[in-house]
Formats: C-alpha cells, structure tokens, sequence
C-alpha cells in the first residue's frame, strides 16, 4: 500500500508539473456543471409554477370577479393565500377550544418548526445570517457563567476534511464546561444546539442525552472538555466572513445523596453564540484583474502552505527529533492480534496509567449508527482524560498512537504536534479531556470479538511558574496504557 501510494503521489506531481492548472481547471468544470444542473432545476420549477398557475387561473376562472385586471400569477397569489388564512382560521378555531393553556402555546408553536431531511428539528432562523448581513459582532469562541457553571467555546477550520469545490466546509469546537461553585456537585445530563448556515432561513436543532454519550459528574473547580466537528455543506457569499452561527445551553442538575436522581430539579448553562469563521482562502473576496494574475496567484498557495507552521508555533520547546530520520509509519504486529489468538481475560477496552505523575485515562464504545458490518466498517469513539498530577505545570506538546487492527501483520503509527490541533497547559490537579473517533475497516475473526489494539504516548514539558519558560528543554512521556476495540454484539 506505501508503494502504491508513493507511486500515485510521484504521478500527481508529474501531472501537476506537466499541467500546474488541472486541479483550477477541474474545480471550474465542476462548478459549471453544478451551476447548469441548479439553473436546470429552477427552469423546472419556474415552469411547474407557471402551469399550476394557468390551471388555478381556469380552475376559479368564474370567481375571479375583482381580480380581472391581475396578471394570472397574481390571481393564483390571491387564491392561496385565502387558502392559508381559511386553513388558519381553522387552526385557531381549533386551538382556542382547547383545554389547557400549556395545549394552547404548543398548538400554536408547532406550525413554525419543521423537520430537515434527515428527521433533525428546525426552527425559523435569524434574519442577518439568512441575508449574510451579520449585525453582531462575529467571534468564533465564546464564554458565558450561568449560576456556577461557565460554559466556552472555541472554534477552528479543518482544512483537511474539507472539499471547497464541492462545498463541503468541515469546523472543529472545543467546550470546555467548569464547575465554578466551591461546594456543589452538578452532572451534565443532555444538551441541546442551534445551527444555522449562512443563507439558510431555518435553524438545524441538536439535542439528546449526555455528552460524547456520557453524563459526567464535575466536583466543584473540576473541568470537563471535549472537542467535536461540524461538517457544513454551505457556499462563501461575499457579504460575510461566516459559515454558520451556534449557540445552545446544556442542561444539568446539583448531585444529591439524599435525592433520587430521577427527582433532581434541572437547570440550563448557556453556551454562548459564536460562529464559524471562514479561513482567509476560503472567503469572497474581490478580484482585481493585472496582468500579473498567475504570479499572485502562485504566491498566494505558497503563504496557505506555511501558515499553519506559523500559528502552530509557540514560545516552548517542541520534543527533540533526529532530524536526519523520518519517524516510521508503520511497525511489526503483535503475533496474538496477527493470529487473533488472545487470552480475553487480559483483554480490556479501558485503561488508566500513571507515568511521571501525568495520569492518563481511556475509555471506548462502538458507534453503531456509524458502522456498516456488511461491508466491514467499524466505527468507535474513544474519551481519553489527562490529568496533571505534578505539583509544577505542565505543556503536552505532541502524541503517537500505535494501532493494529486484528488480522494484520502491522502497526499502524499515528503521531503529530499537540493534541486535537492544540497545546493545552495543564495546572496541578488540572484535566484536558477529549472524544475522538477510530473508523476501522476490517473483517472480524471468528475466534475473537477484539477488532484492534491500541496504545501510545503523550509527550510534555515541565513548566517554571510563569507557565511559559520551560525547566528542561528534554520532553518527558506519559504512557497511553494499552486499549482494545471490542465488537459488543460479540463480547
């Protein structure tokens, strides 16, 4: 498979240097031919309209009376809307014989949600992101305290799940959710968004149980985070800099040993508004013809190329590397994962580890509404805490995961600079935590329900009390202990 793929990546490159504008070119064809299918479909409808007008016109041709100096588009205007007020009329008639009054607000609220074609609930959207013409200010993070919870956000652009050309726009938000009371104990039960796309009139509505499918309970100062993505299928427009705006609140209740948890009053943290900013390559901007275009052009891709080194960069030191060697991709399997001959008894799909006072906690579970067993694609989320534990703080500055699924004969390696795209710094006693997902396409054993191991490290820096200078320029390893991937159906 790497010779193949070094292979397709030496023939991409030739292609390129042989025709540098082919990717430009086939992102034009695409969009003409997008555009013609659009203009296609609205001709169609146009039509459908008009001939539904010309069959209304001759339908209520004897009733028309006043309406005989209308163009016939008008007149079958007129005649539907008398149609929706008979039919609110009705509604209303209906409503206000109802008996009670919580009936009443739920009757008359339910006409302005509908459902989007995925059965997700929505509701009318604000004016300003439906016309592109934002009327607050636009910040792509956000912090709000409701009593003692304080609930932010921040967000950032994908870039590598995401397919511009064909609209297809993927963003990442990290919530953290902190627990600000000194003597209160709160559980986060279910949560519930607001999403709303630039030119959309409506507002998509995300809601459910738990968080990462899970009902954390937070201690007073304790901290829960967690990053997830939001694929958006939206088109830059040239009045905004957003692609969508959320906002949401997250419902939870004060633990109480002496109250049934099924009794416990309720309450509601705000997650305040942000939006998801389009990066600069990805907005409209005005173009400007010269005679230089191809040369700008091509300076242009060069700054995109470096600009995520750039705001990748920070003050600490990154852990030392051999420069003159690149880091393996790939290492010799286990021979119990290759054969899938496991003692199951010392199989686990959690681990906590402990390794120079950084604890290091993971848990997984089986995504089945993501997973497709017939055609062997097996989705799970893993949740993975770090814990500081040290009496000094501390930086984590890259991960390398290895993963083996069952069945083969290597290991994958996965490994980078920071941690979901960041380089969070931990205080004593302080936790980053985030969800994460494993898509894994392979065939199960019959001799075992385990698809795939997995195991790693972080690596960290000890920081001075300034929480910027470093007290070793050698970074220190906390262990990622040793997790399985386990079929559930099976097990």
């Amino acid at each position: 498979m790497i010779a193949e793929r070094e292979a397709n990546e030496a023939k991409e490159e030739e292609e390129y240097l042989n025709n540098p504008n082919k990717e430009e070119e086939e992102a034009i064809a695409r969009r003409e031919r997008t555009m013609k299918k659009i203009y296609g479909e609205i001709e169609e409808r146009r039509k459908k309209a008009a001939a539904r007008a010309a069959e209304i016109q001759e339908k209520y041709k004897e009733q028309i009376g006043d309406y005989e100096n209308m163009s016939p588009l008008d007149r079958a205007l007129a005649e539907a809307r008398k149609a929706v007020e008979k039919k609110q009329g009705a509604k209303k008639k209906k409503i206000s014989a109802a008996k009670s009054s919580d009936d009443d607000v739920k009757a008359t609220s339910s006409p302005s949600k509908s459902t989007s074609e995925d059965g997700r609930p929505r509701m009318p959207g604000d004016a300003d992101v439906m016309r592109g013409e934002i009327e607050i200010d636009i910040k792509d993070s956000s912090s709000v305290l409701t009593d003692n919870l304080q609930v932010e956000v921040s967000s950032t652009y994908n870039s590598a799940q995401s397919d511009p050309p064909m609209r297809k726009h993927c963003f990442q938000y990290t919530i953290k959710i902190t627990n600000k009371s000194t003597t209160d104990t709160v559980q986060l039960t279910s949560r519930r968004f607001e999403i709303q796309t630039v030119g959309a009139r409506q507002k998509d509505i995300v809601q459910g149980q738990g968080i990462t499918g899970r009902q954390p309970i937070l201690k007073p100062g304790e901290t829960f985070e967690y990053t997830s993505t939001a694929p958006l299928s939206v088109r830059p427009i040239g009045t905004t800099i957003i692609a969508a705006r959320m906002k949401g609140n997250y419902s939870y209740s004060i633990v109480d040993e002496s109250i049934k948890e099924e009794d416990r009053a309720s309450k509601e943290a705000e997650l305040g508004v942000f939006h998801f900013v389009f990066p600069p390559e990805q907005r409209v901007n005005p173009v400007v013809s010269t005679d230089d275009d191809d040369d700008e052009d091509d300076d242009e891709d060069d700054d995109m190329d470096e600009a995520p080194m750039k705001s990748a960069a920070v003050p600490s030191p990154s852990p030392p590397t051999s420069a003159a060697k690149t880091p393996p991709t790939t290492l010799p399997g286990d021979a119990d994962m290759i054969k899938g001959e496991l003692i199951m008894s010392e199989v686990e799909e959690n681990s906590e580890t402990v390794t120079d006072d950084v604890r290091v906690s993971v848990t997984s579970q089986y995504r089945e509404e993501r997973s497709d067993t017939k055609l062997n694609k097996h989705c799970f989320a893993y949740n993975i805490r770090i814990t500081n534990e040290r009496d000094s703080s501390i930086r984590l500055v890259s991960r390398r995961f290895e993963i083996q699924t069952v069945g083969s004969e290597k290991k994958d390696v996965v490994q980078g600079p920071g941690v979901t795209g960041r380089q969070p710094i931990l205080q004593p006693g302080e936790s980053f935590e985030y969800t994460s997902t494993a898509p894994l396409s392979v065939k199960p054993l019959s001799n075992t329900p385990v698809l795939a191991r997995m195991c790693g490290e972080y690596s960290f820096i000890v920081l001075a009390d300034d929480e910027t200078t470093p007290l070793s320029s050698e970074a220190l390893k906390a262990k990622l202990g040793t997790f399985h991937f386990i079929l559930p159906q099976v097990a």
